[in-house]
């Protein structure tokens, strides 16, 4: 009798589960009732799904929906759309402020309406992406520069150094302050932030909620709240010093940077400010933080190991480098249209190391319907670039590192109408997407003119992404030669 009742339930259980789901969803894996599908956690898996269920599929975990996007019309139609402008919510991504919400990244409606406004507006009028930006930018690739030649001759992994030089850029904009390029202040905090391992472990605790009910505390403890709780200790520490050393020396009437002019913002109670407070500000700094240490710096890693890997394409560059600027002359942003090999490769090594590989995560808003399919509300919604990077429809022999594709006839810079999205697209797009530019130009051109890159005798390059961060392409840490040129 308890066998028959105990089935009867089961039964009952599964049949109100699969009467309640939603009907038209994209095809995909097979769903295990409350437990989901098989997990896409990484490049790799969306790579594999792609081949199986086309252009957009789902994978479920949970209670959660994960629809991907893999072409360039569907993904630059879902981005543009309003129904796709939220980010989901979790907990986890919010845990500088014990699970609310805030900052500009990972924040929706109104509230991140003010804080991309807010950072727009005093990014640009402190310099994003403005010609005068440039001397601090070369000031930084002087000091990588002579960084980077007492790293010369001997193998080792790219200097720490790129992480810190990149960062000052946008930190002299949100903080009024630059560090030296050994600084074990900001260096601290980046190791920590590295040692996350994105692994499905985590992932599971996180979406599953009656898992995370039924794991002891000692269990959650090992793989996410201890973890969680390292990182934010750190992290709290250094952005809170930050903001009380600015509001101890605060002077309305002349702002220094992006943080004063939100203290002052939270003070007089602007309009904009309707959401502000420092907890929030906290978060902001860490996002503008984490982008400017973490997206620039690793596709300059990219860039390094893709000319070590293609030395002729090295060569080329370096050539048309030296054709164009004295030696003793860092390239400038006068030389830029000069340069269009440099470009062209720069745009090369975007596509090919797709970093960014499944973009930054949206949330539907709202039931809607997108490729004839139906998108619950709620559902997570990836848009795929780095399949489109690699997708024989938008490039020829997408497979090989070739340049010359940016390149017309003429050997000028020419844009793709398609195909391209390392910035991601729509609503939510980079708003540093200038300033990381501007950054990887000079950055390269400083590199490329004073040093050649090549592995250690008898080891090749490493393109594979490394796979401790499974949900990004991120430059595998190896050893490099790096050699002074003459």
């Amino acid at each position: 009798m308890i066998v028959e009742v105990l089935l009867f339930v089961v039964g009952a259980i599964l049949l109100h589960y699969w009467i309640s789901r939603p009907r038209g969803m994209p095809p995909g894996p097979m769903v295990i009732p409350y437990l989901g599908s098989r997990p896409v956690f990484n490049v790799e898996h969306v790579q594999k799904m792609h081949k199986i269920y086309g252009d957009i599929f789902k994978a479920e975990l949970g209670p959660h929906k994960f629809i991907f996007l893999c072409n360039n019309k569907l993904i630059k139609e879902a981005l543009a759309k309003a129904e796709f402008a939220d980010r989901p919510q979790l907990e986890m991504v919010h845990f500088l402020t014990d699970g609310q919400e805030a900052g500009v990244v990972m924040s929706n409606g109104k509230r991140w309406q003010n804080a991309r406004r807010f950072l727009l507006r005093n990014l640009r009028d402190l310099g994003m992406g403005k010609t005068y930006l440039e001397e601090s930018i070369l000031e930084e690739a002087r000091a990588l520069v002579k960084d980077f030649k007492s790293n010369a001759g001997t193998p080792c992994h790219t200097p720490e150094s790129l992480n810190i030089a990149v960062l000052n850029i946008i930190w002299q904009m949100v903080a009024n302050k630059r560090y030296d390029l050994h600084d074990k202040e900001v260096l601290n905090p980046i190791a920590i932030l590295r040692s996350i391992d994105a692994s499905s472990k985590v992932l599971l605790i996180e979406f599953i909620p009656w898992l995370r009910k039924l794991l002891p505390e000692f269990v959650k403890e090992k793989l996410l709240t201890g973890i969680m709780r390292k990182v934010k200790d750190s992290i709290v520490t250094l952005l809170k010093d930050t903001i009380d050393s600015h509001r101890a020396t605060l002077d309305p009437a002349n702002p220094r940077d992006v943080i004063d002019e939100y203290l002052i913002a939270i003070d007089e109670k602007s309009e904009i400010a309707e959401y502000f407070g420092e907890l929030d500000l906290m978060r902001i700094i860490f996002d503008l933080f984490a982008a400017g240490f973490d997206t620039t710096a690793n596709t300059l890693r990219w860039i390094i190991l893709y000319m070590a890997r293609f030395p002729e394409v090295q060569r080329r560059v370096q050539q048309q480098i030296d054709e164009v600027v004295p030696r003793d002359t860092l390239p400038s942003y006068q030389h830029k249209s000069r340069l269009p090999l440099l470009e062209a490769t720069i745009q090369e090594v975007l596509r090919s190391s797709s970093m960014i590989h499944s973009g930054v995560q949206r949330a539907a808003q709202t039931d809607t319907y997108l490729g004839g399919y139906f998108i619950p509300k709620g559902s997570w919604v990836f848009g795929c670039s780095g399949i489109c990077h690699m997708d024989s429809r938008y490039w020829e022999e997408p497979q090989e590192f070739r340049p010359e594709r940016f390149l017309d006839q003429e050997g000028k810079v020419k844009t793709p109408k398609e195909g391209l999205m390392p910035f991601g697209s729509g609503r939510r797009s980079c708003l540093g997407e200038a300033l990381s530019r501007m950054e990887l130009y000079i950055f390269t051109a400083a590199l490329l003119q004073n040093f050649t890159f090549s592995p250690p005798a008898g080891v090749e390059v490493d393109l594979e992404a490394n796979p401790k961060q499974p949900a990004s392409r991120m430059p595998k840490e190896q050893n490099i030669v790096i050699s002074i040129r003459e």
